[in-house]
């Protein structure tokens, strides 16, 4: 069994990262060397359709990712 803090850590860093993204989801890509073009800067969900659409992110993982958001207590 996992320890409870460990993971009450985990989904506090996860779900700081996801607002980040979802303040700006230009800025924390590029950070992470994932490039966007800027007309999606403050559009997470245009964000998402460009990267499923060229492939920089595969459906099951975009829905992998949407799952612990929505386990985190996200609404979407």
């Amino acid at each position: 069994m996992a320890n409870k803090l460990y993971e009450e850590q985990m989904n506090q860093g996860m779900m700081s990262q996801f607002n980040d993204f979802m303040r700006n989801p230009l800025q924390f890509l590029m950070q992470r060397r994932i490039n966007v073009p800027p007309q999606y800067a403050n559009n997470p969900e245009g964000a998402v359709q460009y990267l499923l659409s060229t492939g920089q992110m595969y459906p099951k993982t975009y829905q992998d990712l949407r799952n612990i958001a929505e386990q985190m207590g996200v609404k979407m």
